[in-house]
C-alpha cells in the first residue's frame, strides 16, 4: 500500500481539528476541510501544524479544488471526467472566495469558449488554509496556466495581497478579477465569515483601486469576466 497524498475532511466541525491534526501527523501533505463553523482557533492550530509539517490545506469552508478532466477533490459535483461537460479544459486558473460562482464563473468561462486548468474555493472564513495570494502564486508556478481569473469579496485583505504579489513581480501572469459586494451598506451582513471590513481595510473601492493600480483588470459586473479573460488572453496570443 502507497503513502496517502490527500485527506479530504467530510466530518462535523467540532472533530475537525483532531482529524487534521492525525492527517498531517501521518505525513498527509495537503487537507481538503470542507466543513463548516469550525472554531477559529482550531484552524490556527492546523495551520500552526501545516507549517511545522510542510503541508498545504484548503478550507474550512471549502467546495473544495477541480481540475476538469483530471480530478476532484471536495464537493463541487461529479467527476472529473463528466465535468468536461459544463467546465472545459483550458489556460485560465479561477481562485474564488465564494463556493457557488467558483463553479458560475468556470461555466461561464466555458460557455465563452476559455476552459480552465484548476477551480479553488480557497473559503469563505477570515483564516483559510490557502488564500487568494497562495493559490496564486501556484498558479504562477504552473506552466498549464497562462491567465489567473480571481472572484473576490468585500472584508480582509486577500485581494490587496495579490496585488502586492503583482507589484513586486511575484506575479506576471494576466490577472482578472471581479469583487463582490459593491452594493453592500456599512453595517450590512454580507456573504461570509471573511467578508468584514475592519479599520478601513477591505473596502470595494480599497480592492479594486488597488488592483487596477499594480496592471490587474477588474471587471464592474460579473458577467463581464468571460470577455475581459478573452481579452487577456488574446494579448498572450491565445
Amino acid at each position: 500500500m502507497g503513502t496517502i497524498d490527500v485527506a479530504e475532511l467530510f466530518i462535523p466541525a467540532p472533530i475537525v481539528k483532531p482529524g487534521a491534526l492525525e492527517s498531517m501527523a501521518a505525513g498527509v501533505k495537503l487537507l481538503v476541510i470542507v466543513p463548516d463553523r469550525v472554531p477559529i482557533w482550531d484552524v490556527l492550530a492546523i495551520a500552526k501544524a501545516a507549517k511545522e509539517t510542510g503541508a498545504m490545506f484548503v478550507g474550512p469552508n471549502t467546495l473544495g479544488v477541480l481540475s476538469p478532466d483530471k480530478g476532484i477533490l471536495g464537493m463541487m459535483g461529479g467527476r472529473a471526467s463528466s465535468a468536461k461537460s459544463w467546465f472545459r479544459p483550458g489556460p485560465v486558473g479561477i481562485s474564488s472566495r465564494s463556493g457557488g460562482m467558483t463553479s458560475s464563473t468556470a461555466y461561464y468561462l466555458s460557455q465563452a469558449g476559455i476552459g480552465a486548468t484548476t477551480l479553488v474555493h480557497v473559503g469563505g472564513y477570515a483564516v483559510v488554509g490557502l488564500p487568494h495570494p497562495e493559490v496564486v502564486k501556484l498558479f504562477q508556478q504552473d506552466p498549464d496556466t497562462k491567465a489567473i481569473v480571481i472572484f473576490g469579496e468585500i472584508g480582509g485583505t486577500q485581494e490587496e495581497r495579490v496585488a502586492d504579489l503583482i507589484e513586486a513581480g511575484e506575479v506576471t501572469k494576466p490577472v482578472v478579477a471581479y469583487i463582490g459586494g459593491k452594493a453592500a451598506k456599512s453595517g450590512t451582513r454580507f456573504s461570509h465569515a471573511g467578508a468584514i471590513i475592519e479599520g478601513g481595510r477591505g473596502t470595494y473601492e480599497g480592492k479594486v483601486d488597488r488592483l487596477r493600480s499594480v496592471g490587474a483588470t477588474v471587471v464592474d459586473a460579473f458577467g463581464e469576466l468571460p470577455a475581459a479573460t478573452e481579452e487577456a488572453l488574446a494579448k498572450l496570443g491565445l
